[in-house]
Formats: structure tokens, sequence, C-alpha cells
């Protein structure tokens, strides 16, 4: 007679259990319980694995690269308004990337890139960057067109593409706002902001700073339209004011007005070696300040950049958006 037929009426048998999957969560070979599933642990290298990227990572390490790189305090909420989002959007997604090994948070709420997320972040600039050389300098675009249309593709660029494009643009050191790619040294010396030439003074315009690329396309395209650009030679003029900066562009001396905010985030190589940035700048009330304490006067600096900008016969353009919302970092993350 079989076990079923011995067993109590409307009892079954146990079924012998199923082989515990080779790697499920607190089993011998998987994930020890109380271990995060993001970070894992190969055992026979010995090594840490961070999780896969996703677009939006690459977007907040690049954020964070980008503010630093302008000696701006990377907060929390400097990041929110960077990407156009809710401070809580920020909250979990740094949540996220601090628990997958990308940045640091510091007391004071200072965010700071890791070691694997300085490399990762690295490589993200440059690939944006040889990108805009790639539209400007072959496809004919305009540096504000460049920047936009750069944050599109570049994530669709592979490897094997991207050393191409490199070799076919020679290799280029800057990209056409003046930011070095990651990994090579720019081709300019010190450089002093605009906006402390005394006036008669002349520089080579060399930088534009990543808050005027970033934040205002407008005034992006406003510059360009006015003829400031790398390499344009331009000189500031007797009779500006606390208002304004009269400034003279390039060989044909077009003359234009730039908002003192404005004059602060373009960066110059000075021409004549006489003449030497202006002492005793009111960084706070003229330009953009690059102390933690001095938030707030960035903010009104940045505003004032878009409000007066650039005064002059040039055409004005509707400010487009920085590419696809960056809300949260996907489930993959």
């Amino acid at each position: 007679m079989t076990a079923e037929a011995h067993a109590a009426p409307g009892l079954r048998p146990a079924e012998p259990a199923a082989p515990e999957r080779a790697g499920a969560r607190g089993s011998e070979g998987g994930v020890p319980r109380g271990l995060p599933r993001h970070r894992t642990r190969d055992r026979s290298r010995g090594v840490s694995r961070l999780p896969q990227r996703t677009v939006a990572i690459d977007r907040y390490l690049e954020t964070i690269f980008c503010i630093a790189a302008e000696d701006e305090p990377v907060r929390p909420s400097r990041i929110a308004q960077w990407l156009g989002v809710k401070a809580p959007t920020v909250s979990i997604g740094l949540r996220r990337l601090r628990a997958g090994g990308w940045i640091r948070t510091e007391l004071d709420r200072r965010v700071t890139l890791t070691a694997e997320g300085e490399t990762a972040a690295r490589a993200i600039v440059r690939r944006h960057r040889l990108a805009e050389c790639w539209l400007t300098d072959l496809l004919g675009l305009d540096w504000a067109s460049a920047h936009l249309e750069a944050t599109r593709v570049s994530a669709s660029l592979s490897d094997a593409v991207l050393a191409r494009l490199d070799a076919a643009l020679g290799e280029p050191r800057i990209c056409p706002h003046g930011h070095a790619i990651p990994g090579r040294a720019a081709p300019y010396g010190q450089l002093v902001a605009l906006a402390d030439l005394r006036p008669g003074s002349a520089g080579a315009v060399r930088r534009i700073s990543e808050i005027i690329e970033h934040e205002s396309f407008e005034l992006l395209r406003a510059l360009a339209a006015a003829g400031v650009c790398t390499g344009v030679e331009v000189s500031v003029e007797p009779g500006g004011s606390a208002a304004e900066i009269i400034l003279s562009v390039g060989a044909r001396r077009h003359v234009i007005a730039l908002a003192p905010a404005t004059a602060r985030m373009i960066w110059v190589e000075v021409v004549d070696p006489r003449a030497n940035a202006a002492p005793d700048v009111p960084r706070a009330r003229s330009g953009l300040a690059r102390t933690s304490s001095a938030q707030g006067s960035e903010t009104t600096a940045l505003r004032e950049a878009r409000d007066i900008g650039v005064k002059g016969p040039l055409g004005s353009g509707a400010r487009e958006p920085q590419g696809p919302p960056w809300d949260a970092l996907g489930g993959s993350a």
C-alpha cells in the first residue's frame, strides 16, 4: 500500500522541498542577509561591483562634476536648481548614488564624488564635450545649439565611435565653450573674469561659465550673436557704470553692453601685460561670489544676467530646455 493510502482523509503528504536557488538572498554563495542588493562582492576576486549606470545616474554625476568645477559648494538645493527638479526628488536620487558608492555627503550636506564617481563623471563630461566639438567644428552648429544637441546625442555614442570622432577632430583640448576636455590640459594660461578688467584693457575670451552654458540658453545665443566667443579679443571701454560694462568686440570693434553678472561668468586671458585685473571688485554685489555664504548673491547674479544680459542690436531666441527631465534615477539604479 502506498504512503498516500495511509494518509488521513483530506490530507496529502508533504512534497519534497525545492532545492535552494544558488545566489538566492540569504543562501550560501548569494548576497548575505543585511547587505544591500545593489552592491555585491565577487568572492572569487575579492572586489566590489558598482551597480550599472543609467542615463539619470550619469546626469547626476555630470551635474555634480560641473558645479564643483565652477568652485561652488555642491549641495542638494543647487543640484535641484541645476536639474530643474524638486528637492525631495534630489534627496532620493542622492540616496541611491550614495548607496551605490558614487558619492559621499558631508555633515554640512556638501556632496562630493568618490574615486569611482569622479572617474565616471570625467568620462561622461569628456563624451559631452567631444560631441560639442563635433557639432560645431564639423556640422557647423552654433555653440548654444551644440550644447543642447550634445546633451541629447552624446550618451548614444559608443566608445569606438567616440575614439574615431576624437581622432577626426584632431584630439581637441577644449570644447567650444573653452572648458578643458578631461584628461587634457587647456591651451591657455591664467584667466581672470571679464568683470575684473580695468577700462582700456583687453583680453582674449577663453572660457564661458558652465552656468551660462547650462542655465541660460538665450544668453549664450545672444553672446554668440554679439561676436563673443572663445578666441575673440574684447576690450573694456570707458564710460561704463555699476549697472553695465561697455565692451568692444573683435577686429571690427563692435560695441555692446554687458551686465556685470554676465561679465563675471566670462573668463579671459589678458592680452596687454600692462593691464592687470582691477582690484577690490565687489563680487557679492556685481558678480558671482564663490563662497558658500554667497549662494543668495549667486542666484541674484544669475537672475540679473538673464534680465539684462547683452544690450545691443542682437537677435533673441527663446530659451530652450536642456534635455529630458531628470525626475528620478530609474528602477535599475
